[in-house]
């Protein structure tokens, strides 16, 4: 498959070197990625994610000063979910109980648990990736074999414009 993801410049350093990159715990994200890596039985401190190639995309992930890195991953290594599926398990897993993400804390929450089950089973069930509305992938590393290409990204957001118009007519 043929993924698009984008990480830091020290990932694609580490490509570079002949190492394989591996995510490490994300403090703000821990719950839900941990939960990710358990309901998809990875074997990893924090998934890696990206988009498919010739398929919509909700988010790129794109930061200042990232690296797109365009890498062939074999199918084996690959697990997909919909976007929006695991947009939503990040907000209601916050609501599940302290030891337990698989169980909500309260009836009282915005979801009941048969429809946070539901979306734990659709995270977990792997289906071939035209059966996604907005597939994500999921790896549990980024081997230096994969790297097919890569283009460094300079984002300065809306600043950029204002410096340009700034540069020219003066302020």
């Amino acid at each position: 498959m043929i993924i698009e993801t984008y990480q830091s410049a020290i990932v694609l350093k580490i490509l570079k070197s002949g190492k394989v990159y591996r995510a490490h715990r994300n403090l703000r994200n821990d719950l839900a990625y941990s939960s990710l890596v358990d309901l998809l039985g990875l074997h990893c401190e924090c998934p890696i994610f990206g988009c498919l190639k010739y398929h919509k995309k909700c988010a790129d992930g794109r930061v200042s000063s990232s690296v797109k890195l365009i890498l062939d991953v074999p199918d084996q290594f690959v697990k997909l979910t919909e976007y929006s599926t695991w947009a939503d398990f990040m907000y209601f897993v916050r609501q599940t109980q302290p030891n337990n993400y698989k169980k909500l804390a309260s009836d009282r929450t915005e979801i009941s648990q048969h429809k946070f089950n539901h979306m734990m089973r659709m995270l977990q069930n792997q289906r071939p990736a035209r059966e996604y509305h907005v597939p994500q992938a999921i790896l549990e590393e980024i081997r230096p074999e994969w790297l097919v290409r890569y283009h460094t990204v300079h984002y300065t957001g809306f600043t950029a414009p204002l410096r340009r118009f700034f540069a020219r007519f003066g302020r």
